[in-house]
């Protein structure tokens, strides 16, 4: 079967998976409710990397993320990729870009 891009349809694993929590007597909806976020939210960790959602489905699996995720987890079983929001650029490097931006986008070179 030909992987589909993201949102598309679910691949094999994300199936595979929600049937082993329906085996359990597990929804996305339950899990969500148990643990106070939406079914979306856990759902998400099908299509996407969410460590925390990661961490309650292979619970209720009665695995670790690293097995049910390989390529999302490097040796150690961490995270393979950075954790949380983007940092945010410094103050004075956000105020030096803006300057920068509106003297090009003044004199006709920015766009």
């Amino acid at each position: 079967m030909e992987k589909q891009t993201a949102g598309t349809q679910p691949t094999p694993d994300a199936l595979w998976i929600k049937y082993q929590l329906r085996r359990r007597g597990y929804t996305l909806t339950s899990l969500g409710r148990e643990h106070g976020v939406s079914r979306h939210a856990v759902g998400l960790a099908l299509r996407k990397p969410y460590p925390k959602m990661e961490a309650i489905i292979a619970r209720a699996l009665g695995l670790h993320p690293v097995e049910l995720w390989p390529d999302r987890y490097d040796q150690q079983g961490s995270p393979n990729r950075s954790m949380g929001r983007p940092q945010k650029p410094a103050a004075s490097d956000l105020k030096n870009h803006i300057r920068r931006t509106s003297r090009n986008w003044k004199s006709g070179e920015g766009a």
